[in-house]
């Protein structure tokens, strides 16, 4: 079920990826790359390193001279092909692809979404772009940008590889029967969905401020059961309990000092989810956590970021909301009440769960899951606490294993 620990992409593993790409000697070709374009003695560091699991690590690279500045992206995955205007860089270990951003090569859309020019042409409507920022990029998978026009309104603008207009049926099948998903503000082009506001405030804004459980576990489970049955037609997405091996790798790459205590985890998890049944196949939203709720007075005003929804099943819906609530804490110490939180839905969820004949020692195993998916998004090279959070993380997985004795 689960994909085997190790994994090496191509010729170089992706710890060695990792290394290189966070290196002085790999900086210093990007620095070679860019003196032609007009900086000739830049600076050059690293802005974000994302690790895709049995796919290879990219990078994202800020070049500058202290008055000009430009945007790089790299990868080590491999890809079909090379685009016109990258460059590819060879060592004895592997290749790495390079290119000028938003130049991305399997993202069509991205230099639309981040022209203001364009994006003004495209979804103004006669109205003038006051603003244009990225709110997330990862390389050659996504990006979301907001775009702020003159009359105060909002549109947000996300950039895929493929399939925006099927991303756009889903709005629509939620937007059917009531679920308050952003509405499209038109048809996808080039791969760019462009999307309105929604009201409220995000749940994990709410969980910080909030004196009281700002929104209830009941409220939780109706707004998964009313899921559109449509979204059954829709191509399913693997769960991060199916993935298991892959980011236990990742966790493994990342931390390599703890290397054997991951594996003991990984071994642990794959008992648990052989043992324990999921339920029944029914709609899923494929993402559900607290950053993707939008809430006000404790009812849902919002629903978000649904590329993955489809053919799923609850628990792992529950799953990944307790997984991604239970990291809060150590991210911002202004999330104490959370742990309060957390410990009242897991009650509520298990027991639900139970009275469904799923067992909730499936539920803690496939939270734990989802913790060990983000162990390797704790490196970071800028940040000098990123070994105490992924230990944090870690620790975390132990304490989700240990609610299922």
């Amino acid at each position: 079920m689960n994909s085997p620990v190790t994994q090496n992409t191509g010729s170089w593993s992706e710890r060695e990826q990792l290394d290189f790409l966070g290196s002085e000697e790999f900086t210093g070709m990007l620095a070679e790359i860019v003196a032609p374009l007009g900086l000739e003695h830049a600076a050059i560091t690293v802005a974000e390193l994302h690790h895709r699991p049995g796919a290879g690590v990219s990078g994202v690279f800020e070049a500058t001279d202290g008055s000009t500045s430009m945007y790089l992206g790299a990868t080590a995955e491999k890809l079909k092909s090379v685009p016109e205007g990258t460059v590819r860089i060879e060592n004895e270990r592997g290749s790495v692809t390079v290119w000028l951003h938003p130049a991305d090569p399997l993202l069509p859309g991205l230099p639309l979404a981040t022209t203001p020019a364009f994006v003004e042409e495209t979804w103004g409507g006669g109205r003038t772009l006051e603003g244009l920022r990225t709110l997330a990029y990862r390389p050659l998978r996504r990006a979301v940008m907001i775009a702020q026009f003159a009359n105060d309104e909002q549109l947000f603008l996300k950039v895929l590889r493929k399939d925006a207009q099927s991303l756009m049926d889903k709005h629509l099948a939620l937007l059917e029967v009531g679920i308050p998903a952003p509405v499209p503000a038109g048809p996808p082009v080039n791969e760019v969905l462009a999307c309105g506001r929604t009201s409220g405030q995000p749940l994990a804004e709410a969980l910080m401020h909030s004196a009281v459980l700002p929104l209830s576990p009941q409220r939780i489970i109706g707004l998964l059961d009313s899921l559109p049955k449509t979204l059954l037609e829709f191509p399913a997405r693997p769960a991060w309990s199916d993935r298991l091996g892959w980011y236990g790798h990742a966790a493994q790459t990342a931390v390599p000092d703890q290397g054997e205590r991951i594996g003991l985890q990984i071994q642990h998890l794959s008992q648990l989810l052989e043992a324990c049944p999921r339920g029944p196949v029914v709609p899923s939203h494929g993402d559900f956590y607290e950053a993707n709720i939008f809430v006000q007075d404790g009812e849902i005003t919002g629903l978000l970021d649904i590329d993955s929804a489809g053919p799923g099943y609850l628990v792992d819906d529950l799953a990944c909301f307790l997984g991604h609530l239970a990291v809060l804490p150590n991210l911002d110490q202004r999330y104490h009440r959370v742990q309060e939180y957390l410990e009242s839905y897991c009650r509520a969820f298990a027991v639900e769960l139970e009275s469904r004949g799923i067992p909730a020692a499936g539920l803690y195993a496939r939270a734990a899951c989802v913790v060990l998916s983000l162990v390797a998004g704790a490196r970071d090279e800028n940040n000098p606490q990123w070994h105490l959070i992924a230990m944090n993380r870690l620790s975390i997985v132990e304490h989700f294993l240990g609610r299922t004795d």
